[in-house]
């Protein structure tokens, strides 16, 4: 099974008086059109969950039977990410990353900026391959 991993910058909704009330409206609004467009499909198909701590560690397995494999991705960046361009990389099971931020040696930076070998090691470790070579 392979992790999708879309990066985007995070979607924002409008946040008034009532902001966690929106923000929770936009989550729950995500989530229910990417499940009727997981439904609407003609060959993706939910399969289940992976239970975590974080929306980062909670995954949906989602199966696509035309290329016969499975991804995982995670409930955040389902919220995160532009609806046509996750499916599109479930679908295709091409991934791009189009923007990232990430947190090594306790700093955040920007993916977009790292060189070749950088980001050959974030794959690694998102792959957990941790041999010498």
């Amino acid at each position: 099974m392979t992790t999708v991993t879309l990066e985007n910058p995070v979607v924002t909704g409008r946040i008034g008086s009532n902001g966690k009330e929106n923000v929770q409206f936009l989550i729950e609004e995500k989530l229910k059109a990417f499940d009727a467009a997981i439904e609407g499909h003609e060959f993706l198909e939910i399969d289940g969950d992976i239970e975590g701590n974080t929306s980062e560690e909670h995954l949906l397995k989602i199966i696509n039977h035309k290329l016969e494999c499975a991804f995982s991705i995670s409930i955040d960046a389902i919220i995160r990410q532009n609806l046509d361009s996750v499916i599109n990389a479930l679908e295709t099971g091409t991934l791009v990353r189009l923007y990232g931020v990430t947190r090594i040696v306790g700093y955040y930076s920007r993916v977009s900026n790292w060189n070749k070998s950088k980001i050959g090691e974030l794959h690694d470790r998102h792959t957990g391959n941790y041999s010498v070579r």
